[in-house]
């Protein structure tokens, strides 16, 4: 036992206290095993959990398809049903008589005819060409008894063609008038002018290219005219309204009657200008007269 006072023995071990925790790491305790324990391939498999055990399938290998029964069905009836049905019919076909076939050659040669037939016969027999192909500055209306000379308002001569600038200028819409003309089809146009009573008459024909058929009929619907029908076989209508129009560019009134009608691609138009009001059955007999022309 040291007594007091004695430094030459050994340090005392200091106590922690609650306030300071341990300064000393705790050593590591190493796993201990027991001596009994065995390997883990020594065990069995039902020995290890259901998710400790190993997949049966690898995950890069997928589990191969079903062959697909209806589509293969589908291809071989496609193709085995035209060869039965090209066998069915070779047999068919076998078992029927052959059927006779015409001659290749006629029973007698064509020939041309011993007598040679007259030019001037044979343009007599051939069909006439219609009216309208022809001229048509003939097949307007004659200046009827009594009537005078009238300039048309300084646009074309009477009894002469008439371009189709000189028709676009008729109205005051003169551009408009001329892209419906050129778009129906416009071929070409005659027009005849007279006065007579006051009133002033024009007669226009204006036909179109045939091989638009629609081109006149298009044209006659574009001027937007209705009236009273011809009928009888002619179309169109005529009308002479008790209202006053008014010239273009001017402040001049007038009253206006008009027929329009067609005969194949020609289109007639009869118009009247007068102080008064215009006869229809004028203007409708004069319409008709220029219809029956043109057959």
């Amino acid at each position: 036992m040291a007594e007091p006072g004695d430094l030459s023995g050994p340090p005392p071990t200091p106590v922690p206290t609650a306030l300071e925790p341990a300064l000393s790491t705790p050593a590591a305790v190493p796993d201990a095993q027991p001596d009994d324990a065995l390997p883990d391939d020594a065990l069995p498999d039902d020995a290890l959990p259901d998710d400790a055990q190993p997949d049966a399938t690898r995950p890069d290998e997928e589990p191969a398809a079903r062959r697909p029964r209806t589509a293969l069905l589908l291809v071989g009836a496609l193709l085995l049903g035209p060869l039965l049905g090209a066998g069915i019919g070779y047999a068919v076909q076998q078992h029927r008589p052959p059927t006779p076939l015409p001659a290749l050659l006629p029973a007698a040669a064509p020939a041309y005819p011993a007598a040679h037939l007259d030019a001037q016969d044979s343009a007599a027999i051939a069909p006439r060409p219609l009216a309208i192909d022809g001229d048509l500055r003939p097949l307007l209306l004659p200046r009827p008894d009594g009537a005078q000379d009238w300039d048309d308002f300084g646009l074309a001569d009477s009894g002469d063609w008439e371009s189709i600038s000189q028709i676009a200028m008729e109205t005051g819409h003169s551009a408009d008038n001329f892209t419906q003309l050129a778009t129906n089809g416009f071929r070409r146009a005659a027009v005849t002018s007279w006065q007579k009573d006051g009133v002033k008459y024009r007669v226009q024909l204006v036909q179109y290219f045939s091989d638009n058929s629609y081109s006149a009929l298009a044209a006659m619907s574009s001027m937007r005219f209705t009236g009273t029908p011809f009928g009888g076989g002619m179309a169109g209508a005529y009308a002479a309204p008790a209202t006053q129009e008014t010239y273009a560019d001017t402040t001049e009134s007038f009253y206006h009657g008009r027929a329009l009608t067609r005969r194949g691609d020609v289109v007639v138009d009869v118009e009247a200008f007068g102080t008064a009001q215009v006869s229809a059955d004028v203007v409708r007999d004069l319409a008709k007269q220029q219809w029956e022309r043109l057959a």
